[in-house]
């Protein structure tokens, strides 16, 4: 690793002007601003899909072009190019620019938030509190923008024939809206999917737009979805064959461990059971 930490230096910094040279990541940031506004009662409590769909979804589609750039730009390089697995962590480290363009994101969202709080018949109330609120929008705006990125680039890495990309946010998209909490049955392991409301108008009991918290740990929700993007990064570097990947597989190994594990304590800690607002609208 040591004979390829310069190479990662000045590609990550490359890799990084590369995604800020991206038209795609300009308009999602230009929209992403627009949704600083709020628009209805719940203030910024719910507005995380915006940065999920506007920097998450479009870094997929980002980040897979990037990578595509990368190998051919090392093909045209021929002997003197440097080894995938470095190249595969330069274009890791430019995460760096969708992740902070998210957390300004939250930062604003948060402090809109407490200026022009949620209506009292949405979010917080009893069992949770404001704490609870910030961690799922953290959760639902800054890791995706991690997320998004890392699986353009395993994608990019493992399937890179034309047209897997497009298919595969047509059904992250369309898996995420089945996932999001939208039918019961899911309430309790929902959490698999790497993205899902945990609270909202659902209304499945009274018909009438009752806001309801759904069961689970947002925190430890966190931890999972931080092991899955770390696994992913992994994944990515094991296919480079002349990578270590004895090691690779044993990280992966205790990554998809950690993975497993805080799930399930999503799953079994944090609120039982679905809780809704006694008010309505």
């Amino acid at each position: 690793m040591t004979t390829t930490a310069f190479p990662v230096r000045v590609l990550a910094r490359r890799e990084i002007r590369h995604y800020l040279g991206s038209w795609l990541y300009w308009v999602g940031t230009a929209l992403l601003a627009l949704t600083l506004i709020p628009r209805d009662a719940s203030s910024t409590a719910a507005a995380m899909i915006a940065p999920s769909a506007l920097i998450g979804v479009f870094g997929i589609i980002i980040m897979a072009g990037l990578t595509r750039r990368s190998d051919r730009a090392a093909a045209a390089a021929g002997s003197v190019a440097v080894p995938e697995r470095a190249r595969t962590l330069a274009l890791a480290a430019a995460v760096v620019v969708p992740v902070v363009t998210a957390l300004l994101w939250y930062v604003a969202a948060v402090i809109i938030y407490f200026v022009d709080p949620p209506a009292p018949e949405t979010v917080p109330f009893p069992p949770f509190g404001d704490g609870h609120v910030l961690t799922v929008m953290f959760a639902l705006s800054v890791v995706p923008a991690l997320s998004g990125p890392i699986l353009g680039l395993v994608l990019a890495r493992w399937l890179p024939r034309r047209g897997v990309v497009p298919l595969a946010v047509v059904l992250v998209v369309l898996i995420t809206i089945v996932m999001q909490g939208n039918f019961e049955s899911t309430w309790h392991w929902r959490v698999i999917w790497p993205w899902t409301y945990w609270y909202g108008p659902i209304g499945w009991n009274t018909g009438d737009d009752q806001w309801v918290a759904l069961p689970g740990s947002p925190q430890l929700w966190i931890v999972y979805l931080l092991a899955i993007c770390a696994v992913g990064v992994l994944v990515a570097l094991y296919h480079d064959p002349e990578s270590d990947r004895s090691r690779l597989r044993m990280l992966i190994g205790i990554g998809a461990a950690v993975a497993v594990v805080a799930v399930v304590l999503t799953m079994v800690l944090g609120l039982p059971d679905a809780v809704p607002n006694p008010l309505t609208a």
